[in-house]
C-alpha cells in the first residue's frame, strides 16, 4: 500500500492523483498533519506525510509538498521506496521553480530509471548546468538503445547560453556602448552612446564658453545620470541574462525532448 502511494507521489504532476471532483485539499492536509501530531506509528506517519504532500501538490504548493516529503522517516522505508520519495522531492522542487534545490537531490535519487534521467536533465538545464544536463538527456533518449536523433540533441547543447561576466560588462561599460553590446542590447547601447556624447558635449561647450561653474556642476550631474547609469544598467543586464537564459534553454530542451520522444516512440510524459 505504501509503495502504491509513493508511486502516486512520483506522478502527482503528470496525471490525476484523485478524482476530478472538487475537494478541500487544505482541510485534508490539516487532518493528515493532525494524524502525525497525535503520535501515529512510523508507518502511519509516513503514509500521512506522503498523502499530505499530494494535497499540497494539488494546491500547487510544490515547495511545501517537497518539504513535507523531507519529513518522511526514510529509515523505515525500503531502498526502492526511499528513491521514490526522493524523486518526489526533486520533482516538487522543480515544479516550484527552485532548480538549485532540486539539483542537490540528484545524487540521492540516482539514475536507475528513465523518468529520473529525464527529470535530472531538465533540472540541470534550468539550473544552468548544461554539461551535466547533456549527459542525462543523452542517456534518456538512448535508454532503449541508440537514438537516431542523438546527434541533433548534442548539437542543440553546443549552442547553450554562455553566462555573462559582471567584471567584463563593467570594464566595457567605461566605453559606451560596448557594455550594452556585450549584453546584446544594441538599441540601448546606441541610446547610451548618444546620451553620454550629449553630456560630454554640454561640458565641453560650457567650458569653452567660459561657463566654468555650469560646465563642471551641470556636466557632473548629467554624467552622473548617463555614465554611472550606463554602468548600473549593464550590471542589471548581466543579472537579467544569467537568470533568464537558463529558463529559455530549459524550455527549448523540454520541447526538443518532447519531439524526440514522440518521434522514436517513447511512451513517457515529460514534466510539465
Amino acid at each position: 500500500m505504501l509503495k502504491t502511494r509513493l508511486f502516486c507521489i512520483m506522478c502527482i504532476s503528470l496525471c490525476a492523483l484523485y478524482s476530478s471532483r472538487a475537494q478541500d485539499w487544505e482541510s485534508m492536509a490539516v487532518e493528515l498533519e493532525r494524524t502525525v501530531w497525535n503520535g501515529a506509528s512510523i508507518e502511519e506517519t509516513n503514509d500521512a506525510l506522503i498523502r499530505k504532500a499530494a494535497c499540497y501538490g494539488r494546491l500547487g504548493r510544490y515547495a511545501d509538498a517537497s518539504a513535507t516529503l523531507g519529513r518522511v522517516r526514510m529509515f523505515a522505508l525500503e531502498s526502492e521506496e526511499q528513491g521514490q520519495v526522493l524523486y518526489g522531492q526533486e520533482l516538487y522542487w522543480f515544479m516550484s521553480g527552485d532548480f538549485g534545490q532540486a539539483a542537490t537531490l540528484i545524487g540521492e535519487v540516482g539514475d536507475g530509471s528513465r523518468e529520473a534521467l529525464l527529470l535530472h536533465a531538465l533540472v540541470l538545464a534550468y539550473a544552468g548546468k548544461y554539461d551535466e544536463s547533456e549527459i542525462y538527456a543523452a542517456r534518456f533518449v538512448s535508454w532503449d538503445g541508440p537514438c537516431p536523433r542523438l546527434g541533433e540533441l548534442l548539437k542543440f547543447y553546443e549552442g547553450h547560453p554562455r553566462p555573462r561576466k559582471a567584471s567584463a560588462a563593467m570594464a566595457l561599460a567605461f566605453v559606451p556602448p560596448l557594455g550594452h553590446f556585450y549584453n546584446g542590447a544594441y538599441g540601448e547601447g546606441l541610446l547610451s552612446l548618444g546620451l553620454n556624447g550629449g553630456a560630454a558635449a554640454f561640458v565641453v561647450a560650457n567650458l569653452l564658453g567660459g561657463y566654468w561653474v555650469t560646465g563642471i556642476v551641470g556636466g557632473g550631474i548629467l554624467l552622473n545620470y548617463t555614465f554611472m547609469g550606463n554602468q548600473e544598467r549593464n550590471a542589471a543586464l548581466v543579472r537579467q541574462h544569467n537568470a533568464q537564459d537558463p529558463l529559455a534553454f530549459g524550455d527549448a530542451l523540454r520541447n526538443l525532448l518532447q519531439d524526440i520522444t514522440s518521434d522514436i516512440g517513447i511512451d513517457k510524459l515529460l514534466v510539465k
